[in-house]
């Protein structure tokens, strides 16, 4: 048989690696096939076929494909041959996998073509159906080429997990992903993430963090990882695991994500540590990473709050509560700047949380707000609140409030001020 020229078989070989990766066509050697028959083209198609590599190797690939669709080739080996020569030069041409798969199909099918050639005819066959999205053809068929080749190829191995991922046959995926980690000769990351993928869909969450907790240990340098882990810890109701992968994966710097930022420190809180969810959260808001909203600054304020730094959560409620005008942030600024015997801040806040009429304490704002006028010595403010309290609808505040206007009455008197 003649031979190929250089040109053409680097095309021939090129086309089926730019579906994928994919082992050398003459690597492609059966283990059992030594006693293969061998063939030769005839005199007429082998003289034709000479013609149309010259034609392909002058680029003039429209004229070589046209005389070689022209070709009626009689014997079995013939039509084979010519049908593998078709599929391969229709595989390097942009839209034409469909039809290159109709002419690789019919040489495979011949079963015909010597070792090599019918191994690669294969293989190119189920790169092509897998690019078609063939899914079931291409699994059939790299699983149709590793037993003829013996060949046991990682590479082809995640193409058929990817082959059960595309269609949703999620529990097929785990067995070809396990035999590509163990055909790889250096660690590599895609069969783990067939298989962390699967275990996902499956919602089979200690399975998926099993291969995260691998992948960490195998990759411990890829942020994502990480991330992901401790994700699913969360997910999985493992908090405490959480926070350490999550913290781990800060402290070396692979958060970057806003999301993650906030999954950090609602993790430092949970487990609590509010402090460190307040720092953290401060620090990006600062830096512009965090959006300034209200549900943030509120998380943040909260978080000084339980971490009992509370002249911050004073601050922080009070720009949270600014945002939307939200009175029941501006009433909690006012009970915590009223603790802090901070009376100037606390009447501002209260009085701006009062402007809501649907506020859910609204007597209590008012009874604190008066006790706020009073410690401050603005005793007809105070006393004209308190009139307000007591007429309000809640009983507890009612009882106090009577309690507290003879009490501010006697004080003002006490000290010959005017209180009404």
């Amino acid at each position: 048989m003649m031979k190929y020229s250089n040109k053409f078989a680097a095309l021939l070989v090129s086309s089926v690696i730019a579906l994928g990766t994919m082992a050398p066509v003459s690597d492609a050697v059966a283990a059992d096939n030594s006693n293969r028959k061998t063939y030769t083209l005839s005199e007429r198609v082998g003289k034709k076929v000479a013609k149309i590599y010259d034609l392909y190797a002058a680029d003039q690939i429209d004229e070589a494909l046209k005389l070689a669709l022209e070709l009626k080739p009689k014997k079995p080996y013939d039509k084979a041959y010519i049908a593998k020569f078709l599929g391969s030069m229709y595989a390097g041409q942009k839209g034409k996998g469909v039809e290159a798969i109709k002419y690789l199909k019919v040489s495979v099918d011949a079963d015909i073509l010597s070792t090599v050639e019918h191994g690669s005819a294969i293989r190119t066959l189920a790169d092509l159906q897998m690019q078609e999205k063939q899914f079931d053809n291409a699994v059939k068929h790299y699983k149709m080429w590793m037993e003829f080749t013996g060949k046991d190829d990682a590479g082809v191995w995640v193409r058929i997990g990817s082959a059960y991922m595309e269609l949703k046959q999620f529990a097929n995926v785990i067995a070809p992903a396990d035999k590509a980690i163990a055909a790889y000769k250096e660690p590599n990351k895609n069969p783990y993430l067939l298989k962390l993928g699967a275990y996902y869909e499956l919602k089979q969450h200690k399975n998926a963090i099993g291969v995260l907790e691998t992948l960490v240990a195998v990759f411990p340098d890829v942020p994502k990882f990480w991330v992901q882990l401790g994700q699913f810890y969360m997910v999985d109701e493992q908090y405490e695991k959480s926070l350490q992968t999550m913290h781990i994966a800060y402290i070396n710097g692979y958060l970057k994500k806003a999301s993650e930022i906030k999954v950090l420190a609602q993790l430092y809180s949970t487990n609590s540590i509010p402090h460190r969810a307040a720092v953290v959260l401060e620090k990006y808001l600062k830096s512009g990473l965090i959006d300034r909203d209200e549900r943030m600054l509120k998380v943040l304020a909260g978080s000084w709050h339980q971490a009992k730094e509370l002249d911050k959560a004073v601050k922080y409620y009070g720009e949270a509560a600014a945002v939307e005008n939200n009175g029941e942030l501006y009433y909690k600024q006012g009970l915590i700047a009223f603790e802090l015997e901070h009376h100037k801040t606390a009447i501002k806040a209260l009085k701006m949380a009062l402007k809501d009429t649907g506020l859910r304490k609204f007597d209590d704002a008012t009874f604190t707000l008066s006790q706020a006028y009073f410690y401050s010595r603005q005793y007809k403010s105070a006393y004209a609140t308190m009139v307000k309290a007591s007429k309000g609808q809640s009983k507890s505040v009612k009882k106090n409030a009577k309690i507290w206007l003879k009490y501010i009455k006697d004080t003002a008197k006490r000290r010959k001020v005017a209180y009404r």
